[in-house]
C-alpha cells in the first residue's frame, strides 16, 4: 500500500499571495467566459433567432427601447421558465426511473454489456421522453469517461432532443466537446447553456471544462480568462485553477510567478501532486537547489520507481551540506521530552517500527538509543548481558558481513555482539527511551524520524538488517495515533469519540495478529505512530477520559462490525448512508449521470465536516489532473504485460458509485485493480477518496490529461473526524457523535 505522506516530508513552501499584476499579465487581455460572447452580442436579431431555431433554442425578442442600446437587446419569451424549480430539478433532483436504476446497478456491478442493452431498450420503449433522456444521458456519460467522444456526443445529442429544457444534458455536451479538444464548439454550446440556466454550479463547471480544453490544447492564453474567473468566484476550484495558471507562467519562462502560483495551489490543497512536481522543477530552474532536492524527495517517496525523479535527486545531492536524511524534515530530538513516568496500563500492543508504505518493516542498519532510566539488555539465550545508567546513550550497528549486531558505547567500542534477538528494558516502568539517528539502506522507504518510546524494544538481527518492535501499551500509543487520525480536530467531544473508535479498532487488530511478530506497523494511514513525543495535551486528555471504553454491537444481529472504520472528511453522501448535512443530496441514487451531477455540485453550506473557510474545502471537494504519460509510466512499472495504455474505466462500483476497482486497457491486454492499487497507478496514491469521476482530455487523437473531480476522503465508511468536530461544535457529546456514525454499535467499558 502506498501512502500519501506530504504531512511527514513535505517541503514547507512559503505561501505568498499571488501578485495581482502577475495574474493580469497572464490574462493577456482576454475576456472571461461570462456570457458576453458573440452569441449574446449579435446585432442582427432576426438572423440570430433563425440560427437559434435551427439549434432548437428559444427565440429572442427585443427589449424595450428605454432600456438603452448599450444593453443586451434580447429578452426571454414568457413561456421560458428559468426559475428555482427548473434549477432544483436539474441540479438537486436525483430521481431516476426504476428501469434506469436497474441498468445503473448492473453497470456498477461490472456487467456493462447488459447495462448498455437495458439503456438502449429504455431509449426506445420508455413511456416518457424524460426516461428516454435519462438512458441516453447515462450512455453519454459512460462513453465520456471511457474517452469514446463520438459515441458520447451522439447520445448527448439524443438526450438534449428528448429533454430540451434540462441544462444537464447541455452541460454534458460541453464536457464532451471540451474533452475531445473542440474548445471552439464547446464555447458555442456554453452560450446555449446560459439560455437554459444561470445556476452557478453549471456555469462554473462549463467554464472549467473549456479552460481545461484550452490548456490541454496548449492554448494557455485562451484558458487564462476562465481560470482567473474560477479563481475568484469558485472556492472549490481554486487549487486546480491556480495550478494551471502556474503551468502557463512556467511555460512562458516566468518562474518566479509560476512558483508563487504553485505555492498557492498547495496552500489550498496539500494533495495537489502535480503542483508539487512543478514546484520542484521551478525551484531547480530558479537555482534554489536544496529546496528543489527536498521537494523532489517528497515526490519520490510516493513513487520510488520514478527514475526521472531519482536522477534529479542524485544530481542535486551535491548541493547538500549534511546527510541527505537531515533534509527530509523527519522528527529530530536532542533529548527525552517525557521525563515523568506514565501510570501502568494492562493493554499490551506490539508496534513494528519504521514500516515501509506497504506495511512491511524496514531493515534498520543502525540506531542510537538514550534511556530515560537505568536499563538492561537481555539476550535471547544468555539472559541479561548489559546494564546501564539512565541518559547514557548506546549505538547499535548491524554487521553486514557477519549478519549480527554490535552494541557500542560512547567510545565506539563494542560492549556486546550477537546474532540472536535481544530486548532493551528500562528498570522503571512508565519511563521512556529515545530511538534516534536511524539509518536504512534507502532513506526514502520509510520515515526515519526519532521516536520516544515506552515499554521494551525487541531487536531482531536478520540477513540484511535489524527488525525493531516496540512492546508497549495500547493506551500509551493511542494519543499519538489519535493526533494522526484526527488531524486538525480540536473539540474535546470529537477527540473522545475518535479515541473510542480507534481503541476499538486497535483491539480488533490484536485478535488477528496473535501469531505474528507485531500487531500494527507504525506508518499506515489509520495507525501512524510517531512515538509518545507526538502527543498533545488535548489528545492525552481524550484518551484518559475514555480509558477502557470501546464500541460493541448493540445486538447479535447488528450489521456493523465492532472494528469501526475512520476517515477524515465526509461529503453529503456517505457510503454507509449517514446523513452529514440538512440538505444532503436528497434522494441521491447512483447512476452515471447522477454521479457526474453530484461531482459538479458544490457541497451544502450546512455540511458538518466543512471547514469555515471554503477555500480550504479540498478535503470535501477536489480536482486534480494528471498527464497520461505519468499514468502509463506507473502502469508499465507494475503491469508491463498490458502494453501501451488505451483507456481506463471503472471495473466495479459500490451501490453509491464509489470506485472499488479500475480496469486499465492496453494494446496487449487489460488488468482490473482494486482501488488502492489503482490509486497508485493513477496518481501516485494522491486521490483523496474513491468517490470521483474521471474525464480523459484529448490532444489530437490521443488522451493527454486525465481530470479527476472527486469528493470527501477515504472510503466513506465509519466516523468522519471533521464531521465529528462539527457535531461537537454544535454541542453533541462523544456518545452522541458515536451513535450518529455507528448506529449499530454502542460505547461501554
Amino acid at each position: 500500500m502506498r501512502v500519501f505522506i506530504f504531512a511527514a516530508v513535505l517541503f514547507s513552501l512559503a505561501v505568498l499571495p499571488a501578485p495581482a499584476q502577475s495574474l493580469a499579465e497572464l490574462s493577456g487581455g482576454q475576456q472571461a467566459l461570462d456570457g458576453s460572447s458573440d452569441y449574446q452580442r449579435h446585432a442582427d436579431l432576426e438572423k440570430f433567432n433563425q440560427a437559434d431555431r435551427q439549434n432548437e433554442l428559444p427565440p429572442l425578442t427585443p427589449l424595450p427601447a428605454a432600456q438603452g442600446p448599450s444593453l443586451m437587446s434580447a429578452a426571454r419569451l414568457p413561456d421560458i421558465r428559468l426559475n428555482e424549480n427548473v434549477i432544483k430539478h436539474s441540479v438537486m433532483d436525483y430521481k431516476i426511473n426504476p428501469d434506469i436504476r436497474a441498468a445503473a446497478a448492473l453497470y456498477a456491478a461490472g456487467d456493462a454489456q447488459t447495462a448498455m442493452q437495458k439503456y438502449e431498450d429504455a431509449i426506445v420503449s420508455a413511456e416518457d421522453d424524460e426516461t428516454s433522456a435519462q438512458a441516453a444521458g447515462d450512455i453519454a456519460v459512460i462513453a465520456l469517461g471511457a474517452g469514446d467522444y463520438k459515441k458520447a456526443l451522439h447520445y448527448a445529442e439524443q438526450a438534449t432532443q428528448l429533454d430540451k429544457q434540462n441544462p444537464f444534458y447541455q452541460l454534458v455536451k460541453i464536457w464532451i466537446l471540451a474533452a475531445d479538444g473542440d474548445a471552439k464548439r464547446a464555447k458555442k454550446e456554453y452560450d446555449k447553456l446560459l439560455f437554459l440556466t444561470a445556476d452557478f454550479e453549471y456555469v462554473s463547471a462549463a467554464k472549467l471544462a473549456i479552460a481545461q480544453a484550452d490548456f490541454t490544447a496548449n492554448k494557455q492564453k485562451e484558458a487564462i480568462p476562465a481560470l482567473q474567473n474560477l479563481y475568484v468566484s469558485d472556492p472549490y476550484v481554486i487549487s486546480h485553477a491556480v495550478y494551471l495558471m502556474g503551468r502557463t507562467a512556467f511555460e512562458r519562462g516566468d518562474y518566479k510567478a509560476a512558483l508563487t502560483l504553485f505555492e498557492q495551489a498547495l496552500a489550498h490543497d496539500t494533495n495537489n501532486y502535480m503542483a508539487q512536481k512543478y514546484s520542484a522543477v521551478t525551484l531547480e530552474k530558479l537555482g534554489r537547489f536544496v529546496p528543489a532536492w527536498q521537494t523532489y524527495a517528497s515526490i519520490f517517496v510516493l513513487d520510488t520507481g520514478d527514475l526521472e525523479t531519482a536522477k534529479k535527486i542524485v544530481n542535486l545531492s551535491k548541493y547538500l551540506k549534511a546527510a541527505p536524511a537531515d533534509y527530509l524534515f523527519y522528527t529530530r530530538l536532542n533529548e527525552i521530552l517525557n521525563k515523568e513516568p506514565a501510570p501502568p496500563s494492562p493493554s499490551h500492543m506490539r508496534v513494528g517500527l519504521y514500516a515501509q508504505y506497504n506495511g512491511a518493516l524496514t531493515q534498520v542498519q543502525s540506531f542510537a538509543f538514550l534511556p530515560g532510566a537505568t536499563f538492561n539488555i537481555k539476550d535471547e539465550k544468555l539472559g541479561k548481558v548489559i546494564t546501564g545508567d539512565g541518559y547514557v546513550p548506546k549505538t547499535i550497528i548491524f554487521d553486514k558481513e557477519n549478519k549480527g549486531v554490535h552494541i557500542k558505547n560512547k567510545w565506539d567500542t563494542a560492549d556486546f555482539s550477537t546474532k540472536r534477538p535481544f530486548v532493551i528494558d528500562l528498570d522503571k516502568p512508565g519511563y521512556t527511551m529515545l530511538i534516534r539517528d536511524v539509518k536504512t539502506y534507502n532513506i526514502f522507504v520509510t520515515n526515519t524520524g526519532d521516536k520516544e518510546l515506552r515499554g521494551s524494544l525487541l531487536v531482531i538481527p536478520g540477513e540484511s538488517g535489524m527488525t525493531l518492535v516496540n512492546y508497549t501499551s495500547l493506551e500509551d500509543i493511542l494519543p499519538s495515533v489519535l493526533i494522526s487520525a484526527a488531524r486538525g480536530v480540536k473539540e474535546p467531544a470529537a477527540l473522545e469519540a475518535a479515541a473510542i473508535a480507534l481503541r476499538t479498532r486497535l483491539l480488533a487488530e490484536l485478535k488477528n495478529t496473535a501469531g505474528g511478530l507485531y500487531d500494527i506497523p507504525d506508518n499506515t494511514p489509520l495507525f501512524n505512530y510517531g512515538g509518545v513525543n507526538m502527543q498533545s495535551a488535548a489528545a492525552k486528555e481524550a484518551v484518559k477520559n475514555t480509558e477502557s471504553i470501546t464500541l460493541a454491537a448493540r445486538t447479535a444481529n447488528s450489521a456493523q462490525p465492532a472494528a469501526p472504520e475512520i476517515y477524515r472528511s465526509c461529503g453529503a453522501v456517505s457510503e454507509s448512508d449517514i446523513k452529514t448535512a440538512g440538505r444532503a443530496a436528497a434522494g441521491y441514487v447512483f447512476s452515471p449521470s447522477n454521479l457526474f451531477k453530484y461531482m459538479i455540485s458544490n457541497p451544502p453550506k450546512d455540511l458538518i465536516s466543512a471547514p469555515q473557510d471554503p477555500t480550504l474545502w479540498s478535503s470535501v471537494k477536489w480536482i486534480y489532473s494528471f498527464p497520461l504519460k505519468d499514468i502509463e509510466a506507473r502502469l508499465a512499472q507494475n503491469h508491463a504485460a498490458v502494453g501501451a495504455l488505451q483507456s481506463i474505466e471503472p471495473a466495479e462500483l459500490s451501490p453509491s458509485g464509489r470506485i472499488l476497482a479500475m480496469r486499465f486497457n492496453g494494446k496487449k491486454g487489460s488488468v482490473a485493480l482494486p482501488f488502492e492499487e489503482a490509486n497508485f497507478i493513477l496518481s501516485a496514491s494522491t486521490l483523496r477518496s474513491n468517490f470521483f469521476f474521471m474525464l480523459p482530455f484529448g490532444r489530437g487523437a490521443k488522451t493527454a490529461e486525465n481530470l479527476f473531480i472527486g469528493v470527501d476522503t477515504g472510503l466513506g465508511n465509519g466516523l468522519c473526524t471533521d464531521g465529528a468536530d462539527g457535531m461537537a461544535r454544535a454541542g453533541k457529546t462523544a456518545r452522541e457523535i458515536l451513535a450518529h456514525y455507528y448506529p449499530g454499535l454502542s460505547a461501554s467499558k
